[in-house]
């Protein structure tokens, strides 16, 4: 069976195009910065230092090179088998010429200009070794929100360790839909066995004010990973133990902290009224109607049985035809 995740499957729903455009992100080494401070974040809350060291290393906040240097040394450093700056003259000159570098200087000058300034920078991205770079200001912000997360009043008891409750961190949740494999990672489940609950729980980062996550839940489909994570975690074996022991799985959580801090970490639950639209589609009190999960698999899989990845699946079954709504 073909393994899909929730992440890329609702992007389906927007066209098979989207969708497509989301696995080859997955497989993007580049990073978008508000994606790389939330899997800071994410890994400082849930993961561990050695996970951190694995994957990041600190630089400096500012290099000795314009940015045009620099996108031309990042580029460089991609390309080039080579150690030192200095042994990549005839790559310096390819990739000036197709950044339109100095273009009315002569060629050995633009090289000399880029190995002055950026071999420094160069020298930097080399001994990162494979790994993804964070500032040192960015890495004292997500140090920040985590301590804001655990301190607290209301987050504390998802972000701090207690008595009798249980953390269950990068919780692999895999179920069948449909003939189709479904997988997802949870930020982290936790097990209260003093009062028998179970509590689902994604961290969200945002750079933006706390107060316009309403807008991203719905701009991003939250209410789809809610429902695909809770749906997963009824059918996970641990969790059916659990339950059968009078446990009782909460309402989905996101958990959410600004990156300039203004306001403090806020608690977003998802009622089930809400997990049942990411589900099976449903109308807002605005009227906007929504695809959910049920209809993600059957574009999927319409696309996927046809090879129809270039428009949605009205356009073939209606031949070309579109209709407009209202």
């Amino acid at each position: 069976m073909r393994g899909l995740n929730q992440s890329s499957l609702k992007k389906i729903l927007v066209s098979p195009q989207e969708y497509l455009k989301a696995i080859n992100k997955q497989e993007d080494e580049a990073t978008p910065e508000h994606f790389l401070f939330g899997t800071v974040v994410d890994i400082m809350l849930t993961g561990s230092k050695d996970e951190f060291d694995e994957k990041f290393v600190k630089i400096p906040d500012e290099t000795k090179c314009s940015d045009a240097v620099k996108a031309i040394v990042d580029d460089v450093a991609n390309f080039a088998q080579v150690e030192v700056l200095t042994d990549a003259r005839e790559e310096i000159l390819i990739i000036c010429n197709n950044n339109n570098y100095q273009s009315n200087w002569k060629d050995d000058t633009r090289i000399d200009k880029i190995i002055k300034e950026g071999s420094e920078y160069f020298d930097l991205l080399k001994s990162i070794a494979g790994k993804t770079p964070i500032t040192e200001s960015e890495y004292a912000k997500a140090v920040n929100a985590v301590m804001a997360l655990k301190a607290d009043k209301y987050t504390q008891m998802y972000t701090r360790k207690q008595k009798d409750v249980e953390y269950l961190d990068k919780f692999i949740v895999c179920f069948g839909y449909e003939g189709e494999e479904i997988k997802g990672e949870l930020d982290r489940v936790v097990i209260n066995h003093k009062t028998k609950t179970i509590t689902p729980i994604d961290f969200k980062t945002t750079g933006k004010s706390m107060l316009g996550f309403n807008y991203d839940f719905w701009q991003f489909r939250y209410d789809f990973q809610a429902a695909v994570y809770t749906y997963g975690l009824q059918r996970h074996s641990d969790i059916i133990n659990l339950l059968g022991q009078g446990y009782t799985l909460n309402n989905f959580l996101y958990i959410v902290v600004e990156k300039s801090l203004i306001y403090n970490p806020q608690i977003f639950e998802v009622h089930k009224a809400i997990t049942k639209i990411g589900w099976e589609g449903g109308t807002l009190s605005n009227g906007r109607r929504l695809e959910g999960f049920v209809q993600a698999v059957q574009r999927y899989q319409f696309a996927t049985k046809n090879d129809a990845w270039d428009y949605s699946q009205e356009y073939y079954e209606n031949e070309g035809k579109l209709f407009i709504e209202v």
